[in-house]
């Protein structure tokens, strides 16, 4: 595969799914990072012996603002740099930011940003999207640079469990063997934005009978 490609990844089951889904369509990985304070030496092991890989770096932090991340990155030169980090971290190094980070959100953007959002575009479209975007400073905001649509998975109650992850994964090697992208012009009437959905709203989604008979 050509070289065009870099991962940032933490310690939480999305970042595995990225890195297997990648490793199984044999991507070359210009440079694997990870970051965490608890050392997760099966994982380590795992990407340490990928072969088809420039380099990896190791850093343990939770934080991936660090100054020591912020000096490897800075010098990649990626087409794509993938940022899979902790849930609601938020990148604020303004050179970390200046690189063409790419990040994987399970909605429709613009419409759709925010946490758990896979929930109202189930409620309000009953359709499943994942974006890929430019990462900025702002939540959800930066160029939408590519879209897919899922059809719903079979079994409704694994939507955060795997579900999610495993669609972003997807996208992402779309993304990257794509010759076009299927972007979905963005709509400035839309100025939706979701928080982290309520569990009321999630039974609904997971057990629609609970709506028909309450």
């Amino acid at each position: 595969m050509q070289k065009n490609i870099s991962i940032i990844l933490a310690n939480t089951n999305r970042s595995k799914i990225y890195f297997n889904l990648l490793k199984k369509n044999n991507f070359f990985i210009d440079n694997i990072i990870f970051y965490s304070k608890t050392k997760n030496s099966a994982f380590i092991n795992l990407l340490k012996k990928y072969p088809n890989k420039g380099s990896f770096k190791f850093f343990n932090t939770d934080n991936i603002n660090s100054k020591f991340i912020e000096k490897y990155i800075i010098k990649i030169k990626s087409k794509y740099i993938l940022f899979s980090g902790y849930n609601a971290e938020l990148l604020i190094n303004k050179n970390i930011l200046k690189k063409n980070l790419i990040h994987c959100h399970p909605g429709l953007l613009p419409k759709y940003r925010g946490s758990t959002v896979i929930y109202y575009s189930l409620i309000e479209m009953r359709k499943i999207y994942v974006s890929i975007f430019n990462v900025t400073n702002n939540i959800d905001e930066g160029k939408v640079l590519f879209t897919k649509r899922f059809s719903l998975p079979k079994k409704m109650i694994d939507i955060e469990k795997n579900f999610d992850d495993q669609i972003r994964a997807k996208s992402l090697i779309f993304f990257l063997k794509s010759k076009k992208t299927k972007i979905i012009s963005k709509n400035n009437k839309y100025i939706n934005f979701y928080y982290i959905a309520h569990p009321i709203v999630r039974s609904i989604i997971l057990s629609p009978k609970l709506l028909l008979e309450s």
